[in-house]
């Protein structure tokens, strides 16, 4: 016995009708027939007999369609508790970003915690640090031009560059620069600033320690148009603002296509996603 078969005799008791059964089952009236045979068949006798109003059970019938009934209420519940589960907001979420990012995600953590008091965000800080594609962490910034095809995500605000520093310091006549250094000397930041920089006071591979000593006065810098906004003390070298167009990069946020109905993961993404600009 198939207990998808109990199925059709459930909907077949229900409706009175192989016709009707057929219909909500959205198979052929002959597929009701075939598969109510195939059950009495493999229990060696009837489980309906026609009456004068339709179909009656008979006692093994009756048997079957009270278990039916009482398995498909169990059923309906464990997937409400296990969909109730994936979509309840609490516990422990992973990201996972680049350093420079780390001022814009202020406002939407700020968010999170006051809307999700039961989420808890572990935040990862590496230029090679957990990976989405192999399930170490649930969500990823990523700063690439096409994401893993493997991925699932949506297109965030594209980081624009610009040279930034104080008043003070834009109207030095010989510009003190702070610079990309290791690890960061490759990126095609860094050889643009190696292109322009006349006098470099300060190389630092952290990008939050270059966005303090540019804050403070220690020199200009090639910043994120994004982070210098965040900051009113900051102007904008004007000859540089043409040059540093083409460094312009694209942003993604990501996560494994299994996590997109995960609760967890779509308040994140969907905070982060209305904070960071998704297209």
């Amino acid at each position: 016995m198939h207990w998808d078969d109990l199925r059709y005799l459930e909907a077949l008791t229900r409706h009175g009708s192989a016709t009707a059964a057929a219909r909500e089952i959205g198979v052929a009236v002959s597929t009701v027939y075939r598969r109510l045979g195939a059950l009495e068949e493999s229990l060696g006798g009837p489980v309906v007999v026609k009456g004068a109003e339709g179909v009656v059970l008979t006692d093994a019938g009756r048997v079957l369609v009270d278990a039916a009934r009482r398995t498909a209420v169990e059923v309906g519940a464990a997937r409400q508790m296990a969909t109730g589960d994936r979509e309840r907001v609490a516990g422990v979420v992973g990201l996972t970003t680049v350093e420079g990012y780390v001022p814009l995600l202020e406002r939407p953590l700020r968010q999170l915690a006051d809307e999700h008091p039961e989420l808890r965000i572990d935040l990862h800080i590496a230029y090679a640090g957990p990976s989405v594609r192999r399930r170490e962490v649930e969500v990823a910034i990523a700063v690439v031009p096409n994401p893993p095809t493997e991925l699932w995500g949506r297109k965030i605000a594209p980081i624009e560059f610009g040279v930034f520093g104080t008043a003070e310091e834009v109207a030095r006549p010989a510009r003190r620069w702070i610079v990309c250094g290791p690890p960061l000397e490759h990126i095609p930041e860094a050889r643009f600033e190696r292109s322009v920089a006349e006098r470099v006071s300060v190389a630092t591979g952290s990008r939050l320690a270059m966005f303090a000593l540019v804050r403070g006065g220690a020199g200009i810098a090639l910043l994120p148009r994004a982070i210098a906004a965040l900051y009113p003390e900051l102007v904008e070298v004007d000859e540089h603002a043409s040059d540093t167009a083409a460094l312009t990069r694209d942003a993604w946020l990501l996560t494994h296509p299994d996590n997109r109905d995960d609760g967890n993961v779509r308040a994140l993404m969907s905070v982060l996603a209305n904070c960071l600009g998704a297209s």
